[in-house]
């Protein structure tokens, strides 16, 4: 069973068609549209006797809760009910369980069978997409206790968009390159900019990028990995430097962040970018400073255990 416990949503199947059609929801579909295209994505699913009924019946539920349950649905969700092969199943498979199934699925017949609340206002997402340009530089003053506290105060870190990514539920963020400044004086031309020294963000162990993953990772891909040339640290790790910058809104844009021009993008020396976008490092500005900082003195200045343990 892909399930954890006897009520409906307590199982796999059942939750991701449950987030699936609200999120759907809030994108502006119909229960129409959302009903035709998750048919059309769980076809394995509806096809598969054990996840099936599962299917219609946490469809059909979260179809009822927002007052759009539709007549097809109900009735694919009552059929399974008459059937009794979920319950059947519980009996069979997990049995200490199955009084607690039974009541669940007594409970949603008569639910269903239930007039349906009103159609529920459903709000409509609010998608946001950064318009910085690639290669736009801005100056983020450093100005709390903590950067007082590591010799950093008065410097500058400078983000430069290189790329972009999409964040839940669509958002359109910036990923950026982050430089840091001696002291408090901004960078006029490229050349300054280009002198100056990038915030280390993560690194990778070597011999991760070789690990299956989730036990799955096929032999020609690793095959292909292994033909990749990668140029470790000092300390035989894979530098990274890009982080996601959390703008899901103008408004969390910090307003003392200062436009400085657009330069040109010189990636930093032996910079490892991860095959993914999703598994770059992201940041709110909430903990913009904090984290920068941190990652600087840790990174840069060589000040986490992991360097002091290669010693």
């Amino acid at each position: 069973m892909g399930a954890w416990g006897a009520k409906l949503y307590q199982d796999d199947v059942a939750q991701d068609v449950r987030d699936q059609f609200k999120d759907l929801l809030h994108r502006g579909k119909s229960a129409e549209e959302i009903t035709r295209q998750l048919i059309d994505e769980y076809t394995d699913a509806i096809d598969d006797p054990d996840d099936s009924p599962i299917f219609w019946l946490a469809l059909a539920d979260t179809q009822w809760n927002v007052g759009r349950l539709l007549p097809e649905v109900k009735k694919q969700a009552i059929t399974w009910l008459d059937k009794g092969s979920d319950l059947k199943r519980w009996e069979t498979e997990n049995p200490e369980q199955a009084p607690i199934r039974k009541k669940e699925l007594e409970e949603l017949r008569q639910k269903l069978n239930s007039q349906q609340p009103p159609e529920k206002k459903i709000s409509q997402y609010r998608l946001y997409k950064c318009e910085w340009k690639i290669g736009d530089v801005f100056a983020y003053k450093l100005e709390s206790d903590l950067a007082k506290e590591r010799g950093l105060l008065g410097c500058h870190l400078l983000v430069q968009k290189v790329d972009e990514n999409t964040w839940h539920p669509g958002h359109i963020i910036p990923i950026v390159y982050v430089k840091i400044t001696k002291d408090d004086q901004l960078p006029t031309c490229a050349e300054d900019f280009e002198n100056l020294e990038y915030v280390q963000i993560f690194f990778t162990k070597y011999e991760d990028r070789f690990l299956p993953i989730d036990g799955k990772q096929p032999d020609e891909d690793i095959a292909e990995k292994s033909k990749m040339k990668y140029k470790v640290d000092d300390f035989g790790f894979l530098p990274q430097f890009r982080i996601g910058l959390l703008n899901t809104a103008k408004k969390v844009i910090p307003s003392k962040l200062i436009f400085i021009k657009n330069f040109p993008i010189l990636p930093p020396t032996n910079e490892f970018i991860t095959h993914s976008k999703f598994s770059i490092p992201s940041v709110s500005w909430k903990n913009f400073e904090e984290k920068l900082i941190d990652r600087y003195c840790g990174y840069n200045l060589r000040q986490y255990s992991i360097y002091s343990s290669k010693k």
